[in-house]
């Protein structure tokens, strides 16, 4: 394995800042009493405490885990691809953003949304039509990106800048059952009893360096499958997602509303946005995907 100790690339600053190692977490954080079932994000730490586990990340000291109960091994895992993952990302500079993604013509285009949209299911069942997975639930997004001396004004109106460019994602894919039978996924074990979702994949992105983020494609609900370009402001709205994620980066940043919108205005200005309407009917799924991997193709493969 390549030694990263000097490497300060944003994916080589994640590697070392997610390293975990297995000691005592105490149940403050900065003088805060911090409960089980609780946690939090201050100065440079994040604290979580949840029923066997505890996990503290400090920057510069990576993660230390005090697993208690064996039986909640799952919900470490749980924890470590999710709030905390994203916390590290935000303490370290970059944009954690609650979305899957895939690659596209040698970029990344990211499926956003709430929870329960379809963004695992969207990745999946792109994935079965040879789609790379880019990341899964959080894309880590270092919004210096790299130079687009071209300048280009895109289909969705925005200014292309400098392209963020995203993290290859650690997370296996994890599906609810009937995603599983949609995408024609085998599941593999259970993520965590009291998540019921099941491992899609062996292992996380099939991406092993960044790659710039041409577009997020929101996922929404309607009667018929359909696929727009997103502009204006609408494309700020579009991203604005009470999410874990959002929060984290805002916190950490000292944005309040205002701050946090302007922060997704930087990204919004500089990606193409679109919308993607899916029935939720499981019989029209694979219409819905064909639809939507055809447009991709027009839009990005090229």
């Amino acid at each position: 394995m390549a030694d990263d100790s000097r490497d300060l690339s944003p994916g080589a600053t994640m590697r070392r800042e997610t390293a975990v190692r297995y000691g005592p977490v105490p149940d403050t954080l900065d003088g805060y009493a911090v409960a089980i079932g609780h946690n939090r994000l201050g100065g440079d730490a994040f604290l979580l405490r949840e029923p066997g586990v505890s996990i503290l990340y400090r920057k510069g000291d990576g993660v230390t885990v005090q697993l208690d109960d064996p039986a909640a091994r799952g919900t470490m895992e749980l924890f470590l691809a999710g709030s905390v993952h994203s916390a590290i990302a935000a303490l370290n500079g970059l944009l954690p953003l609650h979305a899957s993604a895939v690659e596209i013509g040698g970029c990344a285009v990211g499926f956003a949304g709430p929870s329960g949209a379809g963004k695992s299911t969207t990745a999946a069942s792109l994935r079965q039509r040879g789609y790379r997975i880019v990341a899964d639930d959080t894309l880590v997004i270092d919004m210096a990106g790299v130079v687009d001396m071209a300048g280009v004004i895109d289909m969705a109106g925005a200014r292309q800048g400098a392209s963020p460019m995203c993290l290859p994602g650690h997370k296996r894919l994890k599906l609810w059952p009937d995603a599983l039978e949609m995408t024609g996924l085998a599941g593999t074990d259970i993520v965590a009893e009291n998540y019921r979702k099941f491992f899609a994949t062996d292992s996380g992105s099939d991406i092993d360096a960044p790659l710039p983020l041409a577009g997020i494609v929101v996922l929404d609900i309607g009667d018929d499958p359909a696929f727009a370009a997103v502009r204006g402001a609408a494309r700020i709205a579009a991203l604005d997602d009470e999410h874990y994620s959002t929060a984290q980066h805002a916190h950490v940043h000292g944005h309040d509303r205002a701050g946090r919108l302007t922060s997704l205005a930087a990204l919004a200005n500089r990606v193409a946005v679109y919308r993607f309407t899916r029935p939720r009917d499981p019989a029209r799924h694979a219409e819905s995907i064909d639809l939507l991997a055809g447009r991709l193709a027009q839009e990005f493969a090229s």
